[in-house]
């Protein structure tokens, strides 16, 4: 095997180890969004918290999961040339600066919020008033995340990825303490909803603590100095402030969404469009959290290895490897989630608060979330691949145009398909940047073997074309008949019900999906089944 084929094979067999670590954290936040639901339902209390944690997440999203990161690990990894010693005293200049300009940040935050949100999110002034009462608590998340994204790039660095993919995990368990423990103290939803948000901020902590015991346990601690003349302070921002305003976009339009969600949701009132699009979209973030996320964690150190040690020829390889795997593992996700969305709905938060009309409230703009997921995976490994070449600008420009487009579509049918219109918007802008992002690729003289990359894909068809069979006949020929058996002949309730035909849906059409995929031989298939048989042969061994 050449060293391109090993490197570009190895990108993906760690994200398959990072991926493992995320699904941990998304079937935790799924079981997170179930208390969510049947506590809160879609009404007011609900729609207040959603907003309310919209605005420090979306600069989570921004500075943790993105820019912050993948703009510091370059950096990072040329002091490291230099010396241990210069990297951290770098990294500790880079955290000291970061948390006085957040501090600075919150302040400005809770001192004008009380003016602005209000008027924003539009409704009762009481709807408006717990809004800033939930944000004010819930904004400090910004400081926590921020600095935790800095210990976790220092760690990835250095392809640790176990303990920064329990950062997310940390900040699920703080959420399922409050419900299953402290909850049952209190009556008053408006009383339980304060309660999650100091539980949530308390988890950020934590979350904060323990990616920092680690980076110091392994000897790569920060060593904090307030230096503003330290090049690596210009540096960093240089690269980052293009890479933040492109993001930006992405995460302000998120925040379009929510204030459009509630236009419609105060002209159509009992809709329940703010609470519906966001478990929607959390939901397709399930896959893209798993997939996007861990391939563009590890594709970024892999590149940055490349160039550094002078392989430019492998780069082509390694981003089609990588391209051509996440397309195998989110077209399932994508075709199952469309297919299956009312029974998925119904099996995560049926019950309590959450009823049937919920239900259908969320499941065409889930549909169409579904239709965008291998776009939003391959943006996060096509804006990371950017980031390799130090190219923060070009996503910048990219994601102003994809912006832009996703406000003008949402405005324009959200009159005819009401909230469903942001998540079409969503869709179509998401395919529009992977567009734009793999042509100006050659820019940077990268010119991707699209040929192989489109037969890799059509490989593929045969396999989705099985899965995409049996899910069409389970749920519209045996989800009915087991309905009627499992609720009126052995009075199992609907919620278990609907859990119990997702099994029966799912597992035949993952293996239906992977023997296709066998027989067929596609490398994608090699990697996971490969390293799954590796394991066991271990284990009897």
């Amino acid at each position: 095997m050449t060293k391109q084929a090993k490197g570009s094979e190895s990108s993906a067999r760690r994200s398959l180890a990072l991926s493992f670590y995320t699904f941990l954290s998304r079937i935790l936040g799924l079981v997170r969004d179930h208390f969510m639901a049947v506590s809160f339902g879609t009404g007011m209390v609900a729609s207040a918290f959603s907003v309310a944690y919209r605005l420090p997440n979306m600069f989570r999203n921004l500075l943790a999961e993105g820019t912050l990161s993948q703009s510091f690990m370059p950096i990072f990894s040329e002091y490291e040339k230099i010396g241990i010693l210069e990297a951290r005293v770098m990294a500790g200049t880079v955290l000291s600066f970061l948390f006085l300009c957040l501090s600075l940040f919150v302040a400005l935050f809770w001192f004008f919020a009380a003016g602005f949100l209000p008027a924003l999110v539009g409704g009762s002034p009481e709807y408006g008033a717990l809004v800033v009462e939930l944000s004010l608590v819930l904004f400090f998340l910004i400081m926590t995340a921020s600095l935790s994204s800095i210990f976790m790039s220092i760690s990835n660095s250095h392809h640790n990825y176990f303990v920064p993919s329990l950062s997310p995990i940390i900040l699920n368990f703080s959420y399922l303490i409050v419900f299953i423990f402290v909850f049952p103290f209190y009556h008053e939803i408006r009383d339980k909803v304060f309660v999650l948000a100091y539980g949530i901020v308390t988890g950020g902590v934590l979350q904060l603590l323990v990616q920092a015991w680690y980076v110091y346990k392994n000897g790569y601690g920060p060593i904090f100095r307030l230096n503003l003349n330290h090049p690596a302070i210009r540096k960093i921002f240089k690269l980052m402030l293009p890479a933040a305003l492109g993001g930006s976009f992405y995460q302000i339009g998120l925040l379009v969404d929510i204030f459009l969600a509630n236009y419609i949701q105060n002209q159509n009132p009992g809709l329940g469009a703010v609470v519906s699009l966001d478990y929607s979209q959390r939901l397709v973030q399930l896959p893209t959290g798993i997939i996007g996320v861990a391939l563009a964690t590890t594709i970024l150190p892999s590149l940055l290895k490349d160039l550094r040690e002078g392989r430019e020829e492998n780069v082509p390889k390694e981003i089609s490897d990588v391209l051509s795997f996440a397309f195998f593992l989110t077209l399932p996700a994508s075709i199952g989630l469309a297919v299956l969305g009312e029974t998925v709905l119904d099996s995560i938060y049926f019950g309590g608060r959450w009823d049937h009309l919920a239900t259908m409230t969320a499941f065409y703009p889930l549909v169409f979330y579904s239709l965008a997921i291998p776009f939003y995976s391959i943006n996060k490994v096509l804006v990371s691949s950017y980031y390799a070449f130090s190219d923060t600008k070009t996503p910048l420009r990219i994601q102003l145009v994809s912006f832009f487009l996703s406000v003008l579509v949402s405005i324009g049918l959200m009159f005819f398909l009401k909230h469903s219109a942001i998540a079409l918007a969503s869709a179509l802008s998401a395919s529009v940047t992977s567009s734009l992002l793999l042509y100006y690729l050659k820019s940077h003289q990268v010119k991707i073997p699209f040929l192989v990359v489109w037969i890799r894909i059509l490989k593929m068809v045969p396999a989705l074309f099985g899965l995409f069979l049996w899910l069409v006949v389970s749920e519209w020929v045996i989800k009915p008949i087991l309905v009627t058996y499992l609720s009126n002949g052995l009075g199992l309730g609907f919620a278990n019900v609907s859990r119990l035909c997702l099994v029966v849906s799912i597992l035949p059409a993952v293996i239906i999906y992977f023997v296709v995929a066998g027989i067929t031989k596609l490398p994608e298939a090699e990697i996971i089944v490969g390293r799954f048989f590796k394991k066991i042969r271990k284990k009897t061994s």
